[in-house]
């Protein structure tokens, strides 16, 4: 049972780090994401403008990383209790 909970962790610790990498791999995370248009005027010049919208980033040192980093520690702690059943008996 140790070694099933152990593996799950570990598998949630990956598919938290692939979910990170997978939604742009920022460092901290980000509530507004800049959202840039070009769009041309009245006179023919291209007018570059900037609108934040309102996205959740995770980022990896604020949210990914810890909860990994939980994940891991919490697998390599049940295998260490389980290591009787890991060893072959003679």
């Amino acid at each position: 049972m140790k070694i099933t909970v152990a593996l799950l962790a570990i598998a949630g610790a990956l598919d938290l780090l692939v979910w990170w990498a997978a939604s742009g791999a920022h460092w901290f995370g980000l509530d507004k994401i800049p959202v840039i248009t070009t769009k041309k005027d009245d006179f023919g010049d291209l007018v570059t403008t900037t609108a934040w919208v309102e996205k959740f980033v995770p980022g990896l040192l604020d949210f990914a990383g810890p909860g990994a980093g939980v994940l891991m520690a919490v697998a390599v702690g049940l295998l260490w209790l389980s290591r009787k059943d890991l060893t072959y008996s003679r």
